[in-house]
């Protein structure tokens, strides 16, 4: 026998499903039409918080920019990051600093 088959071969199956309920949309339960109802409450200590904002840690300026750390005209730039730069230890975690002065 042939693994195929014709659709028409599951249409009794499909009435059978109708029949029992299946497919159909529930006509109560969470939500029951309102939108709104879904929605975690503002309280609720499970409520998904929205993502932080990513940031970058390295930038590339074509003409040059300074380094916060040493002054230089330089291309590529990194943030400082937590232990600031080499030449620069109290520098600001964001300030974006040349690959010399970064302290990998």
């Amino acid at each position: 026998m042939s693994d195929d088959a014709s659709l028409t071969d599951f249409a009794g199956e499909a009435a059978g499903d109708e029949a029992a309920g299946h497919g159909e949309r529930a006509a109560s339960g969470p939500g029951d039409g309102d939108p709104e109802a879904n929605e975690p409450e503002a309280d609720d200590p499970d409520a998904e918080s929205a993502p932080e904002t990513p940031t970058f840690t390295y930038t590339s300026t074509p003409d040059g920019a300074a380094c916060a750390a040493c002054g230089a005209s330089v291309e590529q730039r990194w943030r400082a990051g937590e232990g600031g730069a080499a030449e620069a230890p109290d520098l600001a975690p964001d300030a974006l600093v040349c690959s010399d002065c970064k302290e990998w």
